[in-house]
């Protein structure tokens, strides 16, 4: 069943993500501070399993350390498109669930969770440490924040 559920977010990750945003900005032009608290909430806690799932224990652990330090290696479209998009709902949830975190302090906690999956893969030999992968959800997180900020000053917030 979970697997089934992830499958079709894996696969449709774009539409995912767009319905969020769409959701965030209802949310926030309608003004409901605590809908948008509750659903922010939910939308970290969906994201934090879906992620440590796909990340940690869909991959079967593997006999040698495999790692890549040479940017722009991975010719993947799918690859690249997936692992930007991973991170775009974070920022905005993050900010919408802890309403005194700055948007600055998001972006920081994107970063170093960033850097904790891929040093958590390294060392668990689980998936592939790579500064491909460390570049593009950065590339998400800014994307998010970008997205939070337009959607915030659009509805009037500071």
């Amino acid at each position: 069943m979970l697997n089934t559920i992830l499958d079709i977010a894996y696969n449709h990750n774009e539409l995912i993500i767009l319905l969020y945003l769409v959701l965030t900005a209802v949310l926030l032009f309608s003004r409901r501070e605590k809908a948008n608290r509750v659903f922010q909430c939910a939308a970290l806690a969906v994201w934090f399993i879906g992620t440590a799932y796909l990340v940690f224990f869909e991959r079967t652990p593997v006999m040698d350390v495999r790692y890549n330090f040479i940017p722009f290696r991975d010719d993947n479209l799918w690859n690249v498109k997936s692992n930007i998009l991973i991170f775009v709902p974070l920022v905005p949830a993050l900010c919408g669930a802890f309403p005194k975190l700055k948007v600055k302090s998001a972006v920081l906690s994107g970063i170093l969770l960033i850097v904790a999956i891929e040093l958590i893969q390294l060392l668990s030999r689980r998936g592939v440490c790579d500064i491909d992968d460390f570049l593009e959800n950065f590339l998400g997180v800014l994307i998010g924040a970008g997205c939070y900020l337009l959607l915030r000053r659009a509805a009037g917030h500071r």
